[in-house]
């Protein structure tokens, strides 16, 4: 009897020693403070939702389903042109970043010439940022940058592909 006693006693101490160990690791697996992979919902911020899925303005985004890759705490996050099945798509369609985060469009080479342009009368009046890559172009590896220096959420699209919903979001906290 003392011998099952002693394993029990083993196997208790055992166990309760895992449970921080685990709880510890169950709290990093969810991207935490750091931005990591987690999404979060479009709900949360209407204007984004309504420019990615409002048909008034443009089509729908092809891509975006809802959440908003957080990538808050990155110095740098690049967002694909030309990206999706028919090369007629930003991808990530929404994503979170962090004040003084550079955004890259990086060009895909798909789908044709794209530009980057956000300009709030154009989108819904609800960007808080206006810039432009300049004319469209379809040379992969082409690159367009901006820094988000303040708080505020960036509307933009593709104009020649607004039609058809070529249409992105960043979200500066």
């Amino acid at each position: 009897m003392q011998s099952r006693l002693e394993v029990t006693r083993r196997t208790y101490l055992w166990l309760a020693g895992l449970v921080p160990l685990t709880a510890g690791l169950a709290g990093c697996s969810e991207g935490g403070d750091d931005g990591g992979d987690e999404e979060l919902s479009g709900e949360d911020y209407p204007a984004v939702d309504e420019w990615l899925t409002e048909t008034e303005v443009g089509g729908e985004a092809p891509n975006y389903d809802g959440t908003i890759v957080n990538q808050r705490e990155q110095d740098t996050v690049q967002v694909d042109v030309g990206a999706g099945e028919d090369g007629i798509a930003f991808e990530p369609a929404a994503v979170s970043v962090s004040t003084g985060t550079t955004v890259r469009w990086e060009w895909t080479g798909e789908g044709g010439a794209h530009n980057v342009v956000a300009a709030p009368d154009d989108q819904i009046g609800e960007s808080d940022y206006e810039f432009s890559s300049g004319d469209p172009v379809d040379e992969e590896g082409e690159t367009y940058e901006e820094t988000l220096d303040d708080a505020g959420i960036a509307l933009y699209h593709c104009e020649p592909h607004l039609s058809v919903g070529m249409k992105g979001a960043v979200v500066v906290e």
